[in-house]
Parts: structure tokens; C-alpha cells; sequence
């Protein structure tokens, strides 16, 4: 590749990166206001209240399983897309790549061939911008899916700071705090919905998976067979 193909390359990646993150940002930016400009945060989850909370907040009777709940449901809305609009082949591909790249690297530094060194050091950039470019075009079409995501979020800090009674049973801890400190800033409530999610969510992934890539391989053994 010629050195004018190269940066003609590299500034399309460039463009490709910038657009989509400035599309992160603007959904950052709108998760922000939404959560901590109270007024609209509470216009909100007032509105989606009146369908959610006789539906999964159960009227406030069961705040727990509302948590959990929200979590799993969000954790399939987002696993079945996200492993639908992945390019794993392409990923796959890009994480090989990567691979065998830092094995050459290490492998001109070890024989001390600094003209190899200085031609891969070139390559590294345009290989991390690949890969990222790579990433985000398998997120870009769940962008959707963030305002839905964002939206359960802000019903469940409205409906958790509507509760009478703020405190859950453990068997370690009869009197746990849901609006206390976890970790950090985190207070339990959100670390029950997260965690309810990513399990559910990496759970539905690699279930997805298994079938889909059993589904394949059957297929490619009974093309095999017929080729005989």
C-alpha cells in the first residue's frame, strides 16, 4: 500500500471514528440530562410509572424482584441485537490481526531488526483505529437501543425514591439500605439492577452463540457430506 493510499485510509477511518463518537457523546450528553435535571427526570418516570409499576414494579410491594427484573429484560433487549449486528467474523478477524502483529513486533525487537521495528510502528495506528472502527460500527446500530435502556433507568431511580420503606432483607444484613452506598457513589439499588443485567445479558449472548454457531457447523458438515 502506497503511502498516499495509507493516509487517504487512515483519514476515512479518522472521519468514520469521530462521527460515531460524537453520537456517543450526544447520547451521553442527553443520559445527563435526563437523569440529574430533576423536573424532566421526574416527568418522565411519572409518565412511564402509570405502565410500569403495576406492570414489573408491582405497585412497590416487591422492589427486589422490580430490580432484577428490569435488569433481565434489559439484558435480553440488548443482548439478542447486539449479537444480530455483530460482525463477528470481521471482529474475529481484527482481534487475529492484532495478534499476530504484537508477535512480529516482539519478534523484530528480540532479533534487534530496527527496520522492521520502525516499519510496524507505522502500521500500529492505522491497526488501532481499524479495530476501533471495527467496534463501533458493530455498536452503532444499537444506538436506538441506549434511549430505551436510559429510560428504564430513569423510571427506577423515580420509582425507588417513591418507595415508603427503602430497605431490603438479606441473610447477612436484615436491614439493607436500597438508596445506601455499595461501592463508591453506587448505591445497592443500581448494583442489583447491573448486575441483573450483565449475568442476564453475557448469559443470553453465549446461549445465542452456542446455537447459532452449532447451527453452522451442522450446516457445513452436511455440505461436506454431500460432497462425497
Amino acid at each position: 500500500m502506497t503511502d498516499d493510499l495509507q493516509v487517504q485510509r487512515q483519514k476515512e477511518m479518522m472521519k468514520s471514528l469521530t462521527q460515531t463518537q460524537m453520537l456517543y457523546f450526544g447520547i451521553f450528553i442527553f443520559s445527563m440530562v435526563v437523569i440529574y435535571l430533576a423536573p424532566l427526570r421526574e416527568a418522565i418516570g411519572s409518565a412511564l410509572g402509570t405502565v410500569l409499576d403495576p406492570s414489573i414494579g408491582f405497585n412497590f410491594d416487591f422492589p427486589v424482584i422490580t430490580l432484577v427484573l428490569a435488569g433481565i429484560i434489559i439484558g435480553v433487549v440488548t443482548a439478542v441485537p447486539r449479537y444480530i449486528f455483530t460482525d463477528w467474523l470481521k471482529m474475529g478477524k481484527a482481534q487475529a490481526r492484532t495478534r499476530a502483529f504484537s508477535e512480529a513486533l516482539r519478534k523484530a525487537y528480540r532479533e534487534n531488526d530496527q527496520d522492521k521495528v520502525k516499519k510496524l510502528q507505522k502500521l500500529r495506528t492505522e491497526m488501532t483505529m481499524e479495530q476501533q472502527v471495527v467496534q463501533m460500527n458493530n455498536t452503532k446500530p444499537l444506538m436506538f437501543l441506549s434511549f430505551f435502556t436510559i429510560l428504564i433507568f430513569v423510571w427506577l431511580f423515580v420509582f425507588v425514591y417513591a418507595m415508603n420503606y427503602a430497605y431490603i432483607s438479606t441473610p447477612w444484613n436484615p436491614t439493607v439500605p436500597l438508596l445506601g452506598s455499595f461501592l463508591g457513589p453506587m448505591p445497592y439499588w443500581v448494583f442489583l439492577y447491573f448486575v441483573s443485567n450483565l449475568v442476564i445479558g453475557y448469559f443470553i449472548t453465549m446461549l445465542i452463540k452456542f446455537i447459532d454457531f452449532t447451527y453452522k457447523a451442522r450446516e457445513i458438515e452436511t455440505k461436506e457430506l454431500q460432497g462425497f
